[in-house]
């Protein structure tokens, strides 16, 4: 499993450089027999993403997919106004 996470984020860093690899949550792995579909979330510096990719066992991607789902700015503000009280 460390190894496919390993080539997982070396995938990733293919698409998106900046990614900050502790943030990797994989959600959904699927296996067959000449390739991996990995299906999960990842932050950078602008934001949260989810992310569907398709590679095979040497980090060649066969598909793509990247979707920002909140950018960080936007998130600071819900969760100030969410938990800042004004105590």
């Amino acid at each position: 499993m460390d190894d496919l996470r390993a080539l997982l984020i070396k995938v990733l860093k293919k698409i998106d450089p900046t990614l900050i690899e502790d943030t990797v949550d994989v959600k959904f792995i699927q296996n067959f027999k000449d390739r991996y579909d990995v299906f999960g979330q990842f932050k950078n510096g602008l934001g949260i993403y989810e992310f569907a990719v398709s590679f095979d066992n040497k980090g060649n991607i066969k598909r793509e997919h990247v979707n920002m789902i909140s950018p960080n700015k936007v998130r600071h503000d819900i969760e100030k106004k969410t938990y800042d009280k004004g105590d």
